[in-house]
């Protein structure tokens, strides 16, 4: 079900005309389904919660950011040279006690091993990254406060062309244009359709609304999580050492 199939078909169940025109075009329910499948994300962990983020990087990189991630699990690194191989996570603070203190300018690229997740956010208001001079290299946080985006810090720049694999939890893609589709609604458009209307009754201020919708909402998205389940333990005889 894309997102024009889904408006009309909440206007259905809803009796909501009022948030949908008659064409089917948006009138104000976007937001809340789109709100509605961030909850579904967050809910519980589904086979659809995981997803690769690619990212194509040049020489010298060693910030790599990507948009709408919860949280990174693992990041592999492949060259046309040197194959494909995973990175070693680190806390931020020991990659910057370890890799991190000397002068940008004394960073050789090479080939990185470990990665910290970094920070996207600075406070607004202090001295502004364009004034810092030679020390804005030490500025590891995009100065646009890409709020939607997540990043990783390298300990060392990449000395060659690389694609970065970002494996992790991601929320569902965001439902924009009338054919647009998603997890949600193209595999489960009820349960996405019992979320909108729980994100109403948050608006309404209707809380036994909430309670009811939630769970209802619950017993369907637990037996997704049952099914991860299934297909971790299948053919698992032991328990690994």
């Amino acid at each position: 079900m894309n997102l024009l199939q889904a408006r009309k078909k909440f206007r259905d169940l809803s009796g909501r005309h009022d948030l949908v025109n008659v064409d089917g075009s948006d009138n104000g329910l976007d937001f809340f389904i789109n709100e509605g499948c961030k909850f579904l994300d967050r809910l519980d962990e589904t086979q659809k919660s995981w997803a690769s983020y690619y990212v194509l990087a040049e020489i010298g990189s060693s910030i790599i950011r990507f948009p709408y991630c919860r949280a990174v699990k693992e990041v592999w690194i492949s060259t046309v040279g040197s194959g494909r191989w995973q990175l070693t996570k680190k806390s931020l603070q020991d990659l910057t006690e370890g890799y991190l203190t000397g002068l940008p300018a004394s960073r050789t690229n090479g080939t990185p091993l470990y990665y910290a997740p970094g920070i996207t956010r600075y406070v607004p208001g202090n001295v502004p990254i364009a004034d810092m001079g030679d020390l804005n290299g030490f500025v590891e946080v995009p100065s646009d406060n890409a709020y939607e985006y997540n990043c990783v810090l390298l300990n060392i720049p990449i000395d060659s062309q690389t694609m970065f694999d970002i494996r992790g939890l991601f929320y569902s893609a965001e439902l924009v244009n009338d054919s647009d589709e998603n997890y949600w609604s193209a595999a489960h458009p009820m349960v996405l359709y019992m979320s909108t209307m729980r994100q109403m009754e948050i608006v309404q201020r209707n809380p036994s609304g909430v309670t009811n919708w939630t769970n209802s909402i619950l017993i369907e998205v637990q037996q997704l999580g049952k099914d991860l389940v299934d297909e971790v333990i299948s053919e698992v005889s032991q328990i690994e050492d």
